[in-house]
């Protein structure tokens, strides 16, 4: 390969890798956030950890998976137990993580305010 094209496909790789993709940046919450998972058809609620939230969307792991496309109904607690918020979101990601856990992620139905996510990253 010629010096001149691997220096233009090198400092165009440094660029794409510096673009942020998601319309809102992640975070991961200082302390373990923990929320209560309900499938809209069930009763039963699920216990899962809080990976990283932002204002679109969140990731959790959760001991079942749910298959992309489902509502969920979820809770989120933040560690104090002073602040609780209900939103829905809609699963378009489940990965298998080790033996009982998966990753569950995707967008809530209704963008967070950011009064609403901080008691969750403080």
């Amino acid at each position: 390969m010629r010096p001149s094209l691997r220096n233009k496909l090198s400092s165009f790789i440094q660029r794409r890798m510096q673009i942020e993709r998601r319309g809102s940046k992640r975070l991961m919450p200082v302390r373990r956030t923990l929320c209560l998972i309900r499938f809209a058809e069930e009763c039963e609620r699920m216990t899962a950890v809080v990976e990283n939230l932002s204002q679109k969307g969140i990731a959790v792991l959760s001991e079942r998976e749910y298959l992309p496309g489902t509502i969920l109904s979820v809770l989120l607690v933040n560690a104090s137990h002073t602040f609780s918020l209900a939103v829905e979101m809609k699963v378009v990601r489940s990965s298998r993580i080790g033996h009982d856990q998966y990753l569950i992620a995707g967008p809530f139905a209704r963008s967070l305010l950011h009064e609403e996510v901080v008691p969750f990253i403080v």
